[in-house]
């Protein structure tokens, strides 16, 4: 047997390792660290405490509410599937009401009474 048969297996499995490590290390826009952040949320932190503490949001949506309070939520990618376009369920919500966290997370976000604004 000469040695570059023996070697071959062994740097199949450290290429593949390396790769395994450099995925983990690519996951995109910080999805781990973002989901252990979330742990520190707290109802009534501020907006700006939010955004220091979880980053800047994927994305942004603003609801007008009953009583003229605005729902604002701010949208962090937390699970990335791979799947082409990132589905609701890779994303947590995270509610301010008038500028303060009232609530976080999908099922919090299906719930919230959000409503229809006609514009004529």
């Amino acid at each position: 047997m000469n040695h570059s048969s023996r070697f071959t297996p062994l740097i199949f499995c450290m290429v593949v390792v390396c790769m395994a490590g450099c995925a983990a290390s690519l996951m995109p826009w910080g999805i781990s660290e973002t989901r252990a952040r979330l742990a520190k949320l707290e109802v009534g932190m501020t907006k700006s405490e939010v955004v220091t503490l979880l980053g800047q949001p994927y994305n942004r949506e603003v609801f007008p509410g009953e009583n003229g309070e605005t729902y604002e939520y701010l949208i962090y990618i937390t699970q990335y599937t791979d799947s082409g376009a990132i589905p609701d369920t890779d994303k947590t919500p995270v509610c301010l009401v008038n500028g303060r966290v009232i609530g976080w997370g999908r099922n919090f976000y299906d719930r919230t009474k959000r409503y229809e604004v006609e514009i004529r």
